[in-house]
């Protein structure tokens, strides 16, 4: 997997459920990009931390 801002190869990627939901966070080793998604596409921080309150 590349990094969809740099191109660089140095992709962090963790799998995780919070409250019920499947969650993937992807951190660029290089330019330090972070990008939250479910299998529905991009999320903000902003959501993430909303469902994590909730639990």
């Amino acid at each position: 997997m590349r990094c969809s801002s740099c191109s660089r190869g140095s992709i962090i990627e963790i799998r995780m459920e919070i409250a019920g939901e499947e969650l993937t966070f992807r951190r660029c080793g290089r330019c330090e990009s972070q990008t939250w998604t479910t299998a529905d596409g991009h999320v903000p921080l902003s959501h993430v931390l909303e469902i994590a309150r909730a639990t």
